[in-house]
């Protein structure tokens, strides 16, 4: 089997491209699907962490992209929905809550320095953590800027 077939077999599994495109989106994403390829191989061959599927790869490319990018600030027009939105409930996956940190055999109450804080030299102790990074952070200062800001 050469290259490009061991390519467009994996790249069947898991394409970006859609049925229902027009054609110079097909070209577009063709050519995205085979970039992406290319990079997750390059990777897996000069990587020294234990190899990945393709699958990841493009979660995990999907996940630094939306990372980089901040969505637009619209104006929002019209009424505010009355009910309750759908995206409320999606938080449950990605979504990062405060929970206290909890008890051990030794400490009822235990205390942990905040991440924040520490990294900008101050002695400080909390008792709340991200429930997701298991990180103490102060609520709500350090909390906020720990989980908006790439330098706190």
């Amino acid at each position: 089997m050469g290259g490009v077939d061991r390519q467009d077999q994996q790249l069947a599994c898991f394409h970006v491209m859609r049925k229902f495109m027009k054609g110079y989106k097909k070209i577009f994403f063709y050519k995205f699907d085979i970039a992406l390829f290319n990079s997750y191989t390059l990777y897996s061959k000069f990587s020294n962490v234990k190899k990945k599927s393709i699958t990841s790869f493009h979660l995990d490319v999907a996940q630094e992209l939306l990372a980089k990018v901040t969505l637009p600030n619209y104006k929002v027009r019209g009424r505010p929905s009355h009910g309750d939105t759908p995206v409320r409930l999606q938080a449950k996956n990605w979504g990062h809550f405060p929970e206290h940190i909890p008890p051990t055999a030794k400490m009822q109450h235990p205390t942990k320095r905040c991440h924040v804080c520490f990294k900008n030299n101050v002695r400080s102790e909390t008792t709340w953590q991200c429930k997701q990074c298991q990180v103490p952070l102060h609520l709500p200062e350090c909390f906020e800027k720990y989980h908006t800001l790439t330098d706190y």
